[in-house]
């Protein structure tokens, strides 16, 4: 691995485990056993790691991997290898998702970078709830698409800040991602048609499992 990769590596490993304000490029070298220099002659600063750590996010684990309906994935799977999809990168960059109006605030370039894909999510997103709707798996009025994808990406967005707020408990676990899940699918079902019911029922039984599963090894 070149030195730049394990830099973004390395300092992904310590955000998530110190918190992105707790760590310094000299935090970052010595954690490599390389020298301040060494680590400036790849990165300008902190927030220039930042900022390649996020293109790496949303390249790799969003835009790259966002599931397609297609003839060979149904609808309701599409949202399902959507949400894990999103969860898996928001346990692999939690840390990102832990300070983020900070992060965007310090970093005009990240804002728009997120901004920008942001975007682009809000429009998948939106037409796998028509692809939902023209299957006939759930039901609503195209008025209500802009709130229902506002708010789905809402919980995605801020599922961890909201879950570190109201438990004494803050680690972050397969725990608190399959609860997150369970939330969307909780948004989703009440739309969802009389005949695709039971599909919904069944994905959230699946997660409910996973959910006291992974509780009980925690």
């Amino acid at each position: 691995m070149k030195t730049r990769d394990k830099i973004i590596q390395a300092s992904i490993a310590l955000f998530n485990e110190q918190g992105e304000r707790n760590v310094t490029t000299n935090h970052i070298a010595a954690h490599l056993g390389i020298s301040p220099g060494n680590l400036y002659y790849h990165f300008r600063n902190k927030e220039d790691i930042i900022l390649s750590i996020y293109d790496e996010y949303a390249r790799n684990l969003l835009l790259d991997t966002f599931p397609q309906v297609s003839e060979d994935t149904k609808p309701l799977d599409a949202i399902i290898l959507y949400m894990d999809a999103v969860f898996q990168a928001m346990m692999k960059f939690r840390f990102f998702y832990s300070n983020l109006p900070v992060l965007l605030s310090k970093n005009p370039l990240l804002r728009e970078k997120y901004v920008e894909v942001q975007q682009s999510i809000a429009d998948r997103v939106s037409n796998m709830m028509l692809s939902l709707r023209d299957a006939s798996m759930i039901n609503f009025d195209d008025d209500e698409l802009a709130d229902l994808v506002s708010i789905l990406r809402i919980v995605n967005t801020f599922w961890l800040s909201f879950h570190q707020t109201q438990n004494m408990d803050t680690e972050i676990n397969s725990t608190v991602f399959f609860e997150g899940v369970l939330k969307i699918i909780a948004i989703i079902r009440p739309y969802a048609t009389k005949e695709s019911l039971p599909d919904f029922i069944k994905a959230r039984e699946m997660y409910k499992q996973q959910f006291q599963d992974s509780s009980n090894v925690a």
